[in-house]
């Protein structure tokens, strides 16, 4: 490793504060200019300007505040109210793709001279270029349709002075993570020349294996029998079930490092291969810049982490055809196998639970089937609780961006032609984000789907992560009637059926207790 920078920690007192101060000045400005209605779609990354929010409702209680779980909608909606009030509406939306679902109505608002304020949630100017997750590059996003933008970070001054309200206007808000604590600046990164210069380096590597392409699954999977490290394998890395690799295998990722540490494993290094890893372990890297070396093998460039590089290239050419390492993992991985089979027992105690609902849906999905994990909590949900038999899944995801919108339209268009074992699992708001794509299953006639959406009445992913329930965007929706809309048959299932998958187009309405 190169440089001798030194990293500065942002603690969560501290970036309260910063973030509270960048929510202030904005909403400040939005008061000034008489904006009184605003429109909101609540995630993580605002969550400082949608608890502001809901504060600043308290104070001042003839303002006016719409909670949409849909981005598009939110700002059509915007878009109606400001022509309606004669004045400026503001719409806000979390970082990734999130913001790209404002452009139709931003269009819309530019060619008839309609003041609609743009104000989207980012990750800190640092993770730009990274390809970490929601991290996309959002500045000047709507180009010409936002001839007024602002990029605000830290103790920037936010004005509107100069925003002339004859057409859209877009502020984008860099904020410190509300959550916990991220790096005000890049520690010393990790440069590698190769795969075999990592390794020089590292005693005790670990690896996570996230999306791989077809053809790469051989060539890794060779490559991690001759290292023998221990693995986290993604199921979207399609090796999750591979009965060669799960003497190597790692379960359990919750408070990975201290484990790995307790039973003699102390990881001093992590190699990445495929795609940005799902798992929260890497997000938790991004705390560690110059304390553990990362090293990230893709056939693009995106590190997934604000201060790691890449080695760009197919993994046929960049992985080593031999490596030999000493046994050093044991204790680690017999002490995750027993972890794991305590999980797995604990499951049984509840059948309805939302992990055990996955851990059957995964035993009784017929063999040989393509599998679409949804973002949110089914592919984490899926990872953590299916089965480790080989059932020779095909496992796909949208990872590019990390959001909701569009999954069943992609799950469609990954289905084989004809085949009759298409099984698309998504939680309740991202089916309601894609209401319209069984459109296209009339010209699909010789292909077979299975939609199965887990409606747990809301985004409960947020639950333990903030009180206000505008987080949840609670519902009380069945989703029988969209079913009825589209043809599709319907069952509503409070336990996986033994039997499944057998009466053509299908929503399976899954109700987790």
């Amino acid at each position: 490793m190169e440089g001798n920078r030194t990293q500065t920690a942002v603690y969560p007192a501290v970036i309260r504060n910063l973030n509270q101060q960048l929510t202030e000045q904005i909403l400040e400005n939005a008061l000034k200019l008489g904006i009184q209605e605003f429109c909101y779609c609540a995630g993580s990354r605002n969550s400082p300007l949608v608890i502001a929010l809901l504060n600043l409702k308290n104070q001042h209680p003839h303002i006016q505040l719409y909670s949409w779980f849909e981005e598009r909608s939110a700002a059509f909606f915007a878009l109606g109210c400001s022509r309606r009030l004669n004045r400026p509406v503001a719409v806000i939306t979390t970082s990734g793709t999130a913001c790209g679902e404002l452009l139709p109505a931003t269009m819309e608002a530019y060619y008839t001279g309609v003041p609609l304020l743009l104000i989207t949630a980012d990750r800190p100017r640092r993770f730009r270029g990274s390809g970490a997750p929601q991290s996309v590059e959002q500045v000047n996003l709507f180009g010409v349709y936002t001839p007024f933008f602002q990029d605000l970070e830290g103790d920037e001054c936010c004005s509107l002075l100069d925003w002339n309200q004859k057409s859209p206007a877009h502020l984008n808000i860099c904020f410190e993570d509300p959550k916990g604590k991220e790096m005000i600046e890049k520690g010393i990164p990790s440069f590698f020349d190769s795969v075999q210069d990592f390794l020089d380096k590292s005693s005790f590597p670990f690896v996570v294996v996230s999306t791989l392409k077809k053809r790469e699954q051989e060539p890794v999977k060779q490559f991690l029998l001759s290292l023998q490290a221990p693995v986290y394998l993604e199921a979207i890395s399609g090796l999750r079930e591979d009965p060669e690799l799960q003497v190597i295998r790692i379960h359990c990722t919750d408070h990975l490092l201290q484990r790995a540490k307790d039973n003699d494993y102390p990881i001093d290094g992590v190699l990445r291969l495929g795609g940005v890893p799902t798992v929260r372990f890497w997000r938790d890297l991004e705390d560690l810049a110059g304390e553990i070396p990362v090293c990230n093998i893709n056939h693009i460039s995106f590190s997934g982490l604000s201060w790691a590089d890449s080695l760009v290239g197919s993994m046929e050419i960049l992985l080593p055809n031999e490596v030999y390492r000493k046994e050093c993992s044991k204790l680690w991985l017999q002490e995750d196998r027993k972890a794991h089979e305590v999980i797995q027992k604990s499951l049984t105690k509840h059948p309805q639970k939302e992990m055990n609902l996955f851990r059957k849906l995964s035993e009784r999905i017929p063999k040989g089937a393509f599998v679409y994990l949804g973002n949110s909590l089914p592919i984490r949900e899926w990872d953590c609780a299916a089965t480790s038999e080989f059932r020779n899944y095909r496992i796909e995801a949208n990872r590019g961006a990390n959001g909701i919108d569009g999954q069943i339209s992609t799950f469609l268009g990954l289905c084989e032609k004809g085949s009759h074992n298409n099984w698309c699992i998504i939680g309740d708001l991202t089916a309601l984000y894609d209401m319209a794509a069984p459109w296209v299953l009339q010209q699909m006639k010789e292909t077979t789907v299975h939609l199965v959406v887990v409606n747990n009445g809301g985004g409960k992913i947020f639950e333990k992560m903030y009180s206000q329930p505008e987080f949840q965007n609670n519902h009380q929706i069945s989703f029988e009637p969209l079913a009825r809309l589209w043809g599709l048959h319907y069952e509503k299932w409070e336990d996986i059926p033994l039997n499944i998958g057998s009466n053509g187009n299908s929503l399976f309405e899954l109700i987790p207790c």
